[in-house]
């Protein structure tokens, strides 16, 4: 048995108390696995090119389900065979409930199979697509991935658009909760329909036959206006497609543009303001390194002439020394002796009188360059609040 679990727990519509299916595939496609796992059954076999037909209790309630031939491509496809297909819907008095498609997961589904799948349901009635749902399958062993599902969906999207995008996806080795799903789906679809089912193309055409001619015209001239409506619709909806893609193409030089621009401009006010604040910090953090790099280097500077400065003076009185005993040696001993003192003072005097001057020269240098520093702070300070927001929102208020 396929499922104890009535399907109506996941909050689906009330089930049918009998439910009529009727496989609908390719040959090859599965369909008498698919007919055993619904029903629960092994001794379900196809017979060749002839419809079965099998009925079982799944879930507390009746179902029957008939198994049709396996089709080919429209020009391979015998008579018998479409005949058979055609017969199949009088096999469930008074109709089908529900049409499963079957597609094997990992068909290609080409162009020719499509085509194969529309011509050879349309075959049953063209209103057979209100009551199919495409049943994509694959065996026990062969297990698909969410990649491979939605690949699968994506080349069968032509053949969903014109079920209405019902499907199931359906892994024969996992039977009982997939069965129970599809019965919630089968039933949403029968409630859609009204639970109403599939008439027999023979009797449809029997009702045609026998209805007053005052309402064929009248059910005529309701499903050319439909066609119509859909046929205005389709346009509309071309046209306005082709305006947002001429849209798209001409407002692709502007996002250009765009992205072109600062990053700031295309912030709000408050976060441009916060991006331009840090950065007018990080110049600050960044004037005042060098500033404090300045001052490490002035104070190297000045400790290296802390001690130079002496010896300097030492050297430069030394020099004097000799200079002043050389000259005074003209005058003899005494001389010498008069010389050294002498240039030692007159050497101490310039070295001083020199190292003033360079150090006036220095102090002079230091304060145009603090000043440029300060200009230029005062500069860029002006040029951040003219250029925030704030100051602009300032001067439009004044």
């Amino acid at each position: 048995m396929a499922s104890e679990r009535s399907p109506n727990v996941h909050g689906g519509p009330p089930p049918q108390s009998d439910l009529r299916l009727l496989l609908l595939g390719r040959v090859g496609a599965g369909k008498s696995t698919v007919a055993k796992t619904i029903l629960g059954r092994d001794n379900f076999r196809s017979e060749g090119g002839m419809c079965v037909k099998k009925q079982g209790e799944v879930a507390g309630r009746t179902v029957t389900v008939v198994d049709t031939p396996g089709w080919n491509t429209v020009k391979y496809t015998s008579t018998h065979i479409k005949q058979e297909m055609k017969n199949s819907v009088t096999l469930l008095p008074p109709g089908p409930h529900a049409l499963l498609l079957v597609v094997p997961m990992g068909d290609p589904l080409s162009s020719a199979e499509r085509k194969a799948i529309r011509y050879h349901m349309e075959l049953l009635s063209v209103r057979a697509w209100r009551f199919t749902m495409v049943l994509f399958v694959s065996e026990a062993e062969e297990k698909c991935t969410s990649i491979e599902q939605n690949q699968m969906i994506d080349r069968a999207k032509s053949i969903l658009a014109k079920c209405g995008d019902r499907h199931h996806l359906l892994d024969c080795g996992n039977s009982p909760p997939q069965i129970s799903e599809l019965l919630v789906k089968i039933d949403a679809m029968v409630a859609e329909n009204r639970e109403e089912f599939l008439i027999p193309q023979v009797y449809y055409d029997l009702m045609e036959t026998t209805m007053p001619r005052e309402v064929t015209e009248l059910r005529r001239m309701y499903e050319d206006r439909e066609d119509r409506l859909k046929q205005k619709y389709k346009t509309e909806l071309k046209e306005k497609e082709d305006e947002l893609k001429k849209y798209r193409e001409e407002e692709k030089p502007k996002e250009r543009l765009m992205k072109r621009t600062s990053s700031s401009q295309l912030l709000p006010p408050s976060i441009s303001t916060e991006k331009q604040d840090r950065s007018v910090m990080a110049d600050h953090q960044k004037v005042d390194l060098q500033a404090v790099k300045q001052g490490y280097r002035e104070e190297a500077l000045s400790v290296v002439a802390h001690y130079v400065k002496p010896l300097i003076v030492i050297m430069t009185a030394v020099v004097g020394a000799l200079m002043g005993a050389v000259a005074g040696a003209q005058h003899g001993t005494l001389g010498a002796c008069i010389g050294i003192p002498i240039g030692i003072i007159l050497s101490v005097l310039v070295s001083y009188a020199v190292r003033g001057a360079a150090t006036a020269a220095r102090d002079i240098s230091i304060k145009v360059k603090a000043e440029e520093n300060e200009s230029q702070r005062r500069e860029e300070r002006a040029d951040f609040f003219l250029d925030s927001p704030k100051s602009k929102r300032f001067d439009k208020d004044q």
